[in-house]
């Protein structure tokens, strides 16, 4: 079986949401004797860093007495639990919240003030200057900064070397190299998901945006997605599907689809972070050895990434509330938060600049996933500031849908962004 038909098995198959019992509804009175905390957090794809976090909570248990009971849950699913836990009242006393959704879940009267919290450890080692500004809204600290998430690119080096060719470093050279690999073998040239329910679409879109000068919103944080920058943007991803670069059946991945294609050698090329990396480094070290990783590509705007960062909320509701605290402090312990981080095997990086300098992202393999969020990291909302709408809109896979009407529907370009830019519009104005 060809790697192109192999990959068209691949995407046939749609991971099914897992099942999910929510907490017991958190009360408004005090609680007596040792707490139950009930916590939400993300799922890695390194296990490894899976389990290390759970350690810790086991740690805290036997330090302090009280129980946690741990959820995981996937990234194309946390935050609509989280909405239902709202509605529901049930929301965890401590969850993990990608930062772009915290002034929602704040005007939601879902998160209590941490400033004490975040005092406390920006003493012993202070945060990142972007961080420290995700995670206040108003003047309140409402969530903890927990990690950034520069992405790369990753190619086959064997076969670029086959070809003569080199790694691409602006987006042109991109479509030119993806091509021809495309047309050159049975593996595609370039792939990642584009559409529901994977954020590696909405990230990949943001970045075309940047990279070419548009936005979803403007520096005042007004919707501001219609734009001749954004069309050219637009045009570019569509044509690589249109023209057999990237697979029509993207539009259907989840957020492991691309890591899945690049791991069965189905795909020359993919924008990822460094979760690749780590199952290469630990299960595939012959594919490892003909891979490099480079930044991503820049336009005519700059380079640039998404560093979707994620913080960690209390609800305000908690009848726990100093046991909730006191955990947020144990797992952000620098030491405790760099085995966590290091366990990630660069997949996510560190929000305290101090530990920028540890040697482990010296690797070569990892150098480009820290610098890319060092030097070039943007987030929701950009070039203005976070807020509930930017956090709403990529959340709810706004860009993936308008490049859908595209990719699917047959949607000239120009039509498309008419309707992303009234859906943008629409999310805007209710959260004013």
């Amino acid at each position: 079986m060809s790697a192109k038909r192999a990959l068209i098995v691949l995407l046939l198959a749609v991971l099914l949401p897992s099942a999910f019992n929510v907490a017991a509804s958190p009360q408004q009175e005090k609680a007596e004797g040792p707490a139950v905390l009930e916590v939400w957090k993300w799922k890695s794809f390194v296990q490894t860093q899976n389990e290390y976090l759970e350690k810790q909570f086991r740690n805290f248990e036997v330090a302090t007495g009280h129980k946690v009971n741990s959820t995981f849950l996937p990234a194309e699913e946390i935050y609509r639990k989280q909405l239902a836990a709202v509605e529901a009242r049930t929301f965890p006393d401590v969850s993990e919240i990608w930062a772009q959704n915290l002034d929602q879940f704040n005007q939601m009267g879902v998160l209590v003030e941490l400033t004490d919290v975040f005092n406390e450890l920006n003493r012993k080692s202070p945060f990142s200057d972007l961080m420290a500004t995700m995670v206040k809204y108003q003047g309140k600290i409402v969530g903890i900064p927990l990690t950034t998430g520069g992405e790369a690119h990753f190619w086959r080096k064997d076969i670029l070397d086959d070809m003569g060719l080199t790694a691409p470093d602006t987006w042109t050279e991109l479509k030119s190299t993806a091509k021809k690999i495309t047309l050159a073998g049975d593996v595609y040239g370039f792939a990642t998901a584009l559409g529901r329910p994977a954020t590696d679409g909405e990230k990949l879109l943001e970045v075309a945006l940047w990279c070419n000068g548009a936005s979803v919103m403007d520096k005042d944080g007004k919707p501001a997605l219609k734009s001749a920058e954004a069309k050219t943007a637009f045009e570019f991803v569509a044509g690589m599907v249109r023209e057999g670069i990237m697979p029509e059946g993207i539009t259907s991945w989840d957020d492991g689809a691309n890591n899945r294609a690049y791991q069965t050698r189905s795909v020359a090329g993919v924008q990822n972070s460094a979760s690749v990396y780590n199952y290469m480094n630990t299960q595939d070290k012959e594919l490892l050895n003909d891979t490099v990783i480079i930044p991503i590509p820049k336009g005519p705007a700059g380079r640039f990434t998404d560093t979707v960062p994620h913080a960690v909320g209390v609800n305000k509701s908690t009848k726990n509330l100093k046991a909730a605290k006191d955990l947020v402090l144990y797992i952000m312990d620098l030491d405790r938060y760099n085995g966590w981080i290091k366990e990630a095997g660069g997949q996510i990086q560190p929000v305290y600049p101090a530990l920028v300098s540890d040697p482990f992202w010296s690797d070569p393999y990892r150098k480009p996933f820290i610098e890319m969020g060092a030097r070039y990291g943007a987030y929701q909302g950009y070039p203005g500031p976070g807020s509930a709408a930017a956090g709403e809109i990529f959340s709810t896979y706004v860009l993936s849908d308008t490049i859908q009407k595209v990719i699917i529907d047959g949607w000239s370009v120009d039509r498309a962004l008419d309707w992303g830019m009234e859906k943008v519009t629409e999310i805007y104005e209710r959260w004013q």
